[in-house]
């Protein structure tokens, strides 16, 4: 494994600060489902470094969104801290996998697929939480009458997800990236 260096370390935690900040406090609820950029700093670890530090980025970002959230800590936690895992954890995966001389379809398969496995992944929390806690909130019904609006909105968020991660992976490769 590769010694990770201070430059890389900065750049996560900024990272999955930056995730939680956008979570917190620039999302816009809509009801069944929120429209958020918390996925792309996420993404840009995972893009930019790999899956390792993907997944340790979104795991963080994901443990302290949980526990900044007006419920707390409950038995469906983990549930919901996977989606931020996916995000950085998968990005990192696939980006390794669709290196297709680093152009820019690279980047938006990578983001497409992470982008779909996070909606799963929160679809799964719902239901744990349907099932665990019996939230009223969440019911078979609702889930899956939101879930295509869902997956529109992640869809729909792909373009600047693209846009602003290939961006960035341009200007820090002339800067530092891993070789």
């Amino acid at each position: 494994m590769k010694k990770i260096n201070v430059f890389q370390m900065v750049f996560c935690a900024v990272m999955a600060a930056l995730s939680i900040v956008l979570e917190k406090f620039a999302s816009i609820d809509l009801g069944p489902f929120k429209l958020t950029m918390y996925g792309l700093p996420l993404i840009l670890v995972g893009v930019l470094y790999g899956s390792k530090l993907g997944l340790l980025t979104g795991f963080i970002a994901g443990c302290v969104m949980q526990l900044t959230s007006e419920y707390g800590i409950t038995l469906t936690s983990v549930f919901w801290a996977l989606a931020p895992i996916a995000w950085g954890g998968v990005s990192g995966i696939l980006f390794e996998r669709f290196r297709f001389k680093k152009t820019i379809i690279s980047v938006v398969l990578t983001i497409t697929i992470a982008s779909l496995c996070a909606t799963f992944l929160n679809t799964i929390a719902m239901f744990c939480e349907m099932w665990l806690i019996s939230d009223e909130y969440y019911n078979q019904v609702m889930i899956f009458t939101n879930l295509p609006v869902r997956i529109i909105s992640s869809i729909i968020l792909i373009i600047p997800y693209s846009i602003v991660t290939e961006a960035v992976r341009k200007v820090l490769s002339t800067i530092y990236i891993r070789k």
